[in-house]
């Protein structure tokens, strides 16, 4: 699978049934906006230029969609008619107070139970990186703290049920 250098598989305690975090749903239901998993890779992605189209008097609507996954930087278009069955993915974004940076791609975080949980941060996906790091070092010479936004997301590969983890910002705040 082709993720971007710096997405994570989150560690989940083993035999944890992650299948609530995927709503089924038929293709008629998307929307612009909407998260849907992709046919091919499994990942997760955000919908955009639906659009419907009716083939002759008795036919059945046609959807087609691009979808965007974030965790690999990919897109695909997609044809689905309206009754297939598809599955939308519970995404969340997770805010991680940084404890330091490893080096020039980890990220140290503390969880809520103030455990060290460890994230990648890759040079590649340039404007993400900058914004980190300049918050990062803003924060530590202001004496702020610095909390990173993870989106969360599953994916389906066959039947197995993975959450992928990806920094998108991050911000300084004053700690409390």
């Amino acid at each position: 699978m082709a993720y971007h250098k710096d997405c994570t598989e989150k560690e989940v305690p083993k035999n944890t049934d992650l299948s609530s975090r995927l709503i089924p749903m038929q293709a008629h239901d998307l929307k612009n906006g909407m998260w849907c998993l992709d046919d091919k890779s499994g990942m997760p992605g955000t919908v955009s230029e639906l659009k419907m189209s009716k083939t002759g008097k008795h036919g059945h609507a046609k959807f087609t969609y691009k979808l965007r996954m974030p965790h690999s930087g990919r897109s695909s278009s997609l044809m689905h008619p309206g009754g297939d069955h598809l599955l939308r993915p519970v995404m969340e974004k997770v805010e991680y107070l940084v404890s330091h940076m490893d080096g020039d791609e980890d990220i140290v975080c503390l969880n809520d139970d103030y455990e060290e949980i460890y994230f990648k941060l890759s040079p590649t996906r340039k404007d993400v990186y900058d914004n980190v790091t300049e918050t990062l070092n803003r924060a530590m010479d202001e004496g702020k703290d610095c909390y990173v936004t993870v989106l969360e997301g599953p994916m389906k590969v066959k039947d197995k049920i993975t959450i992928l983890q990806i920094i998108t910002e991050a911000k300084a705040v004053n700690p409390q």
